[in-house]
């Protein structure tokens, strides 16, 4: 077996992880969707008097909470007590800035391809016991590639520093 250096190790877990977390999340994202859409159908079918059931609990409730003002609504009440200083961050707000920030860009080379043991450490790492990531694994990673959610050899970055200047 070829020795690998750390930087590969690591650029290596780097994409594995980048494979999983995106298909996850997009699991995740597609829950969330799913989770608004049937409350929203509950909500419709509590108001159409629809029956409930013995087996579940469904009601609708009213709730006063207090909320922090929006940043513009902050904005605003400070520009109606102070026009003057109001116009002036306003002004501030507008101006622009450069940001110098520092990339990681990474990826794998043409014709080669992450191994099992790639993928199931970050499984591991993400909290699946060894068992499960390596026969969920193929899975992940097949889901992935249909939804061309990351595919491995593409060129990735991540965020490492930002700096304003």
């Amino acid at each position: 077996m070829v020795e690998r250096t750390e930087i590969e190790k690591n650029v290596r877990y780097l994409i594995a992880l980048d494979v999983v977390s995106r298909v996850l999340k997009s699991l995740g994202d597609k829950g969330v969707r799913r989770e608004k859409k049937t409350a929203k159908n509950i909500v419709d079918l509590l108001n159409d008097k629809e029956p409930l059931g013995d087996r579940v609990v469904a009601r609708l409730e009213t709730r006063d909470e207090q909320k922090a003002r929006t940043l513009r609504q902050g904005i605003d009440v400070f520009k109606e007590k102070y026009p003057k200083y109001g116009d002036e961050l306003e002004n501030f707000i507008k101006e622009t800035r450069t940001d110098h920030n520092l990339y990681l860009v990474y990826g794998l080379r043409e014709n080669y391809k992450l191994s099992e043991d790639d993928y199931v450490s970050v499984m591991k790492d993400l909290g699946f016991s060894d068992r499960e990531a390596k026969s969920i694994y193929s899975h992940i990673v097949a889901v992935s590639e249909r939804a061309n959610k990351a595919i491995e050899t593409s060129e990735r970055n991540i965020l490492v520093n930002d700096k304003e200047e």
